[in-house]
């Protein structure tokens, strides 16, 4: 599993990632972790945002493909490179960063 980054202090169990549900995080954490904001089923996904430490995708995780548009994993496998157990939790202040690292891999 990757290491957490040295500043995503709310995601730290023993250093290392923490793969916990939504349903399983503490209030804390959900007011920190940044939330999707696309359309599935036609109201707000709303499920925590990971990205992918092999490539940079970023995304909600999903049980099926194409369940939500701004969706990057697919029971923790990245929906661009194909690995699995590399995705970490983005907090909300981090999301923009993230996202502009993506844009700018893509051009």
């Amino acid at each position: 599993m990757p290491e957490i980054p040295p500043n995503n202090t709310s995601w730290k169990r023993g250093l290392r990632l923490n793969q916990k549900r939504h349903l399983e995080m503490t209030e804390e954490e959900k007011a920190n972790v940044a939330t999707c904001r696309g359309l599935r089923a036609g109201h707000p996904c709303k499920n925590p945002i990971f990205y992918c430490t092999e490539c940079g995708n970023y995304g909600c995780d999903q049980e099926v493909v194409d369940k939500c548009p701004d969706q990057g994993f697919k029971n923790d496998k990245c929906l661009n490179c194909g690995a699995q157990g590399t995705r970490i939790p983005v907090m909300e202040d981090q999301l923009a960063d993230y996202i502009a690292a993506w844009e700018k891999a893509q051009e």
